[in-house]
């Protein structure tokens, strides 16, 4: 009952495409978050696994933004790693453990991958957003898993680095835009 009165705020409060008034957060919206083609590529994902539609997401996603280097933790779903690694390619993609030590090389684009586990080291996350790259972005999965998630979540985003944060409700996106002024969105998937 929680998650669906949750649910319900996130949708009062969230827009589409026709809400967003940067042409960054436009261009992502709906050349990514809605690009609802059946793509060939989707049938290498397993479609009866519960995370199908994320994993699309996810695919979708680093596929865009054509990343320098994907860093995602060790014990994501294997949809997930395979989306990563049909949208990316096998060079660049680092898996981590805990505590992020191979995340190096600040300077180039990289997407990185946090889960809510991620997130029970807060101070680590903020030592990582103030060394990202202008066109770097983060990604939380599962920001309203628990008050205290999203609580993590409200912080991350209001960092002076972090320039565009994008709530879809399932997800958590942190850009470092440098050319941009600060904007929060909510927008529906």
């Amino acid at each position: 009952m929680k998650n669906w009165w949750l649910y319900i705020k996130f949708l009062i409060n969230s827009s589409n495409q026709h809400g967003v008034h940067s042409p960054f957060v436009y261009a992502l919206v709906v050349k990514c978050f809605y690009n609802n083609k059946n793509l060939e590529i989707y049938k290498k994902l397993e479609p009866k696994h519960k995370d199908f539609n994320k994993a699309k997401f996810l695919y979708r996603f680093v596929h865009y933004f054509k990343f320098d280097s994907v860093y995602y933790p060790e014990n994501i779903s294997s949809n997930f790693k395979s989306a990563l690694s049909l949208a990316h390619g096998s060079k660049g993609i680092i898996s981590y453990a805990k505590n992020f030590q191979n995340i190096d090389d600040f300077d180039k684009n990289q997407f990185i991958y946090l889960n809510n586990k991620s997130l029970e080291n807060s101070s680590n996350i903020k030592n990582i957003i103030k060394q990202c790259s202008n066109n770097s972005i983060i990604i939380i999965e599962n920001i309203r898993q628990t008050p205290n998630i999203f609580k993590q979540w409200k912080e991350l985003k209001s960092s002076t680095f972090v320039r565009v944060s994008i709530d879809t409700f399932d997800w958590g996106i942190l850009c470092f835009r440098k050319e941009q002024h600060k904007e929060h969105f909510v927008i529906r998937i």
